[in-house]
C-alpha cells in the first residue's frame, strides 16, 4: 500500500494500491463518523458497513467503493478539523486525508475505465465548460430554451445522454454576451484615487452564465479606487480534475499558472469570484504542474490569489487604504449568508460575511453545506447530495433574512431548486448597498 498524492508516482492510479488506501481511510472513517452529515460519501459508507454482520472495510466490492468514491463532489469539508489527518495531534503515521484521495481514487477510475458510459460522457463534455460555453453563449436563446426544459423531461434526458449533465438538477442558464466581451467594450473608467490594481479571473461561470456577480464586482472595485483588468487564463480545470482526467488538467493547469504569473509579475494581483475556482488556483494546480518554473508560477499565484471579497477586507484591514462606507443605496437590514463549504475549508474566516457586515445589516450565517462541490457535481449520478441540500433548504426557509446570499453560483442554484429563492453574490449585496444599478 502506498498512502501517496503525487500524480506522476506510478502507484497514484495503481488500482489495487488505490482500493487498499480507500479500505484503510474508510475503516477509519467508521470508526470516527465525524463526518456524517456533510456530504453523500460518509451516510453511503456507513450503511454499506452497517449493513455487515462484522462490518470490515476491506470487505467492500470495488463497486461498493466506487459508489462511495461517486458521491465526493470535492468541497474539501471533510478535511476541517478532521482528528485523524496527515500531521493531526494523536494521528498516527497513517492518517488520513479524504479529500485527496477521493481526487486519488477518481484518477484511477478514469485511467480503467470506470466511470461508466455517463462519466464518459461528463468527462467528455461537462468537464469543458469552455467549449460548452463558447457554443451555448453564440446561440444563448436555444441554449437556454434546452437546459431550462423541466427537471426529468425527456428532453433533459436526451440531454444528459449526450452531455452527461444530471437530467434532474437545475442548470445554469447562458448570458447573450460573455463578460469578457462586456468588459472589453465598456468606456474606459477614470479611477479618481487609483489605489490597488487587480486581474480578474472570471471562471467559467462568470464568463458564460452568472456575468452579473463579475460587472458589480468590477463597479464595486472600480469605485474603490481598484483597476480591473481581465485575465487571459482559461477554466481553472476544476472539472477536468474532479472527473479524474489528471493528464488534461496538468496541462491546463501549467498554462494557467503560466499566464496568471505574468499577469502578477505586470503588478496585479489575481481575484476570484468563485470559490471553487479559487481553490483550484491555490491549492490544486500546484501538486498537478510538473515543470519547475510551473511550480514556481504555481507558488507565486497560490500567495497572490484571492477571492473576491477577501481582497476587499484584505485591503480594508490594511494600513494604506481606505474601503468606501458610504452605503446610500439599499441596505437589508437582515441577510442570511451561506457558508462556503471551500471557503470554510480555507480556514480563513468569512469574508463575505465580514464584508456586509460593513453596511451595518445583521447577518446570519448558516453553516449547512449545499451538497455542491462544483461543475462536476452536476453531472449525471451527482444528485446524492440532494437530502443535504434539502435539509439547508429547510434551514433557509426557517431564517430570518430578508436576502439570501451565497459565494457559489452553482451552490446558488441548488438552493434556489430547493428552497425557491434567488441567492445574491456578497459584491452584489455591496453593489446595491452602493446604489449600483444592477445589470444583467
Amino acid at each position: 500500500m502506498t498512502i501517496t498524492y503525487d500524480p506522476v508516482d506510478p502507484a497514484y492510479t495503481d488500482e489495487p494500491d488505490v482500493r487498499r488506501e480507500l479500505a484503510r481511510t474508510h475503516e477509519v472513517c467508521h470508526g470516527c463518523r465525524r463526518c456524517v452529515g456533510l456530504c453523500g460519501v460518509f451516510p453511503t459508507l456507513f450503511d454499506m458497513l452497517d449493513s455487515m454482520a462484522e462490518p470490515a472495510a476491506d470487505l467492500l466490492t470495488p463497486a461498493q467503493q466506487d459508489q462511495v468514491v461517486d458521491a465526493c463532489v470535492h468541497c474539501t469539508l471533510c478535511a476541517v478539523g478532521c482528528p485523524n489527518e496527515h500531521g493531526a495531534t494523536g494521528a498516527s503515521d497513517g492518517g488520513v486525508d479524504v479529500p485527496r484521495l477521493m481526487l486519488r481514487a477518481r484518477a484511477m477510475q478514469f485511467e480503467h475505465g470506470h466511470l461508466g458510459a455517463t462519466g464518459r460522457m461528463a468527462a467528455r463534455v461537462l468537464a469543458r465548460p469552455d467549449k460548452v460555453g463558447r457554443v451555448a453563449t453564440k446561440v444563448p436563446a436555444l441554449a437556454n430554451r434546452v437546459v431550462s426544459v423541466s427537471n426529468g423531461s425527456r428532453v433533459r434526458g436526451v440531454l444528459e445522454r449526450f452531455t452527461g449533465a444530471s437530467s434532474v438538477r437545475r442548470l445554469g442558464t447562458f448570458a447573450t454576451e460573455r463578460f469578457s466581451d462586456w468588459f472589453a467594450d465598456r468606456p474606459t473608467i477614470r479611477l479618481q484615487r487609483r489605489q490597488a490594481a487587480v486581474t480578474l479571473f472570471p471562471t467559467c461561470i462568470v464568463e458564460y452564465q452568472a456575468t452579473s456577480i463579475g460587472k458589480d464586482l468590477v463597479k464595486v472595485y472600480e469605485r474603490n479606487g481598484i483597476e480591473c483588468s481581465v485575465s487571459a487564463a482559461r477554466c481553472c480545470g476544476a472539472p477536468l480534475l474532479h472527473s479524474g482526467d489528471i493528464e488534461a488538467f496538468a496541462e491546463v493547469a501549467e498554462e494557467n499558472m503560466a499566464r496568471l504569473a505574468a499577469e502578477i509579475r505586470a503588478g496585479t494581483d489575481i481575484v476570484v469570484p468563485q470559490p471553487a475556482c479559487a481553490h483550484v488556483l491555490t491549492v490544486d494546480s500546484i501538486e498537478y504542474v510538473t515543470s519547475e518554473q510551473a511550480r514556481r508560477d504555481a507558488e507565486l499565484v497560490a500567495e497572490r490569489t484571492f477571492d473576491a471579497a477577501g481582497y476587499l477586507m484584505t485591503l480594508h484591514r490594511g494600513d494604506h487604504y481606505v474601503l468606501d462606507t458610504d452605503f446610500e443605496g439599499a441596505v437589508p437590514q437582515r441577510i442570511t449568508y451561506q457558508a462556503s463549504s471551500l471557503i470554510r475549508a480555507r480556514g480563513d474566516g468569512f469574508p463575505g460575511r465580514d464584508l456586509m457586515r460593513l453596511t451595518g445589516a445583521r447577518i446570519d450565517v448558516v453553516h449547512e453545506p449545499t451538497g455542491i462541490g462544483g461543475i462536476w457535481s452536476m453531472r449525471a449520478g451527482g444528485d446524492v447530495g440532494d437530502a443535504i441540500t434539502q435539509r439547508l433548504a429547510e434551514q433557509l426557509d426557517a431564517a430570518p433574512g430578508e436576502v439570501v446570499v451565497s459565494d457559489s453560483h452553482l451552490a446558488s442554484l441548488a438552493i434556489g431548486e430547493h428552497a425557491g429563492v434567488v441567492p445574491q453574490h456578497p459584491l452584489q449585496v455591496i453593489a446595491r448597498a452602493y446604489g449600483i444599478p444592477e445589470e444583467t
